[in-house]
């Protein structure tokens, strides 16, 4: 792991979800805290506090005699609704806070933009996934929806767990763009059509 600012605890947890974003662990696999305590040459306490971060996430699940594993992908169906809230949320907090986006909100958005640019132009997965979400996420802010932040994390990491987009590099910068050149125009209805354009 890179040397960054962060606790140990959270360089695991952000590599362990890292790694169930790009595919490294397989649904239904069983993790284990000594395996990757040692791979990662850290006690097993920081690998202990990732699985109930990672678990609370939804990217992990605790089973009786199995011990932890990685969640399994929803099926349709649920995918289909999980879909659906994660564009209600979304649309709910851009139509209540559209007008009130400060100047600072605007740039960070075209920053997480520029992100995702260079991240689907490296065509590495975690980075594009992670910027997406980046994204949305300053979205959200921008419009004063903090508060729907913790449900709509939860959604995002259900949404991971079968990232599809991933193929279509080409395509994931192009919908973000339309995403924001809508919010700019100020026009509702096409940032909605582009939001749920995107969110699939």
């Amino acid at each position: 792991m890179a040397p960054i600012n962060r606790t140990i605890r959270e360089q695991v947890t952000d590599q362990i979800r890292d790694d169930v974003v790009a595919g490294k662990f397989p649904a239904g696999q069983a993790l284990r805290e000594s395996e990757l305590a040692e791979r990662f040459g850290v006690s097993r306490g920081p690998v202990r506090d990732a699985f109930l971060q990672l678990s609370q996430e939804g990217f992990l699940a605790y089973q009786a005699n199995r011990g932890v594993t990685v969640r399994n992908p929803p099926d349709s169906v649920d995918h289909e609704f999980i879909v659906s809230l994660r564009q209600q949320i979304e649309c709910h907090v851009i139509k209540r806070g559209l007008e009130r986006i400060e100047q600072t909100a605007w740039e960070k958005m075209e920053t997480a933009l520029a992100e995702l640019e260079s991240a689907c132009q490296s065509e590495e997965i975690v980075r594009v996934a992670n910027a997406d979400m980046k994204f949305h996420e300053e979205i959200l802010v921008a419009c004063g929806g903090t508060e729907f932040l913790p449900l709509w994390r939860k959604l995002c990491s259900q949404m991971l767990l079968g990232y599809s987009r991933l193929e279509n590099y080409s395509e994931i910068h192009s919908e973000h763009l339309m995403i924001l050149e809508a919010l700019k125009s100020g026009h509702i209805d096409a940032v909605t059509n582009a939001i749920n354009a995107n969110i699939q």
